[in-house]
């Protein structure tokens, strides 16, 4: 009888003292163990993840949430088999984490974005923002994505040490798609609820100019 899968959760936060222990709490239900990178966070967000019950890694300084994931899934790599990424602000809803990982298994995928359908409730912002990132990203890649910019989503460690990004910010997400095609890696896109809250915080259009103008370096470079 083949044993389950040992699946991690990282969840990078910085000043998430308001929601990042229920954000734990649920997450635990659906995941083996849960790691958290308090990054450089100036408020009791280390405490709460604590409290929580989740492993908690430290940043002193705010490193950028691509310098944070990486810490946690350098850690999770360890000892998991799969490792899943979510979001300490309570935007991804963590009864999704099961959907991932059965995408990505059933699949024989590497990687599995976990795409947020546009809805009444997503900021218009958001849904120009999406749209113009991933509408540049075929047409300088290729690559055909829903959701380019989701930072919800599972990967098998093994297909991480491939996906390593090295990016500190936004452009994480990004980072690791072209990754995945660079090396011949399956991947695929399943659709996950999103919970738009009204301190909601999402890329910005200084983030999306900073995405489109790596997405070009990275272009000229290959």
């Amino acid at each position: 009888m083949t044993e389950p899968m040992k699946t991690v959760a990282v969840i990078p936060a910085y000043n998430e003292e308001r929601r990042v222990g229920n954000v734990i709490r649920e997450t635990k239900k659906y995941a083996d163990s849960v790691i958290v990178v308090d990054d450089g966070s100036k408020d009791g967000t280390m405490q709460e993840a604590e409290k929580a019950g989740a492993k908690v890694l430290r940043h002193i300084v705010n490193m950028g949430k691509g310098f944070a994931l990486q810490t946690g899934c350098d850690r999770a790599s360890e000892n998991a088999d799969l490792i899943v990424v979510l979001d300490a602000d309570g935007q991804h809803d963590p009864s999704e984490i099961p959907n991932l990982v059965k995408a990505l298994e059933e699949g024989g995928l590497d990687l599995v974005i976990g795409s947020r359908p546009p809805n009444k409730n997503m900021p218009m912002i958001a849904k120009f923002g999406n749209w113009w990132i991933r509408s540049w990203f075929d047409i300088l890649f290729g690559i055909k994505t829903k959701d380019t910019q989701s930072g919800y989503r599972a990967f098998t460690a093994e297909a991480y040490k491939k996906i390593r990004w090295h990016s500190t910010g936004y452009f994480v997400e990004t980072e690791s798609i072209i990754n995945a095609s660079k090396h011949k890696l399956k991947y695929g896109e399943t659709p996950v609820k999103t919970i738009y809250h009204d301190n909601y915080k999402g890329t910005t259009v200084i983030d999306g100019v900073k995405i489109f103008c790596k997405m070009l370096l990275w272009k000229i470079r290959q």
